[in-house]
């Protein structure tokens, strides 16, 4: 516990980072495939989530549990959609119930980080 709790801004960046990053590929992929079909919002939250992850590297506390806070946010409006879209599509694939996993995940190591920083 130790570890996490020294290396959660490392954690939540990688964490965060890799969330972001395959947003993005996952709209450019689309935009490729479908040369009509691009959505603003998404490659927007994309940058945003890679901003935001870069962000965590600040000395300043208070811009760090800022930060926390709209990961969190964020992370509750992925469960959000995510729960939707298993709702939607649960009679024919109950594997995709696993994904509602990364968001809740998302959600521990934002509360983490700003219980970190907040006591």
């Amino acid at each position: 516990m130790k570890w996490i709790n020294k290396n959660i801004k490392m954690i939540s960046f990688v964490w965060f980072l890799i969330q972001g990053v395959l947003l993005l590929l996952n709209e450019i992929r689309c935009f490729i495939e479908c040369k009509n079909a691009f959505t603003l919002e998404v490659f927007v939250i994309s940058i945003c989530l890679i901003v935001v992850s870069f962000l965590l590297f600040i000395k300043n506390k208070k811009i760090i549990v800022f930060l926390g806070i709209v990961l969190l946010l964020y992370s509750i409006v992925a469960l959000f959609f995510l729960t939707l879209l298993f709702l939607i599509a649960s009679p024919s694939s109950y594997w995709l119930g696993l994904f509602l996993l990364i968001p809740i995940l998302s959600i521990i190591l934002s509360v983490k980080l700003v219980w970190h920083y907040v006591w």
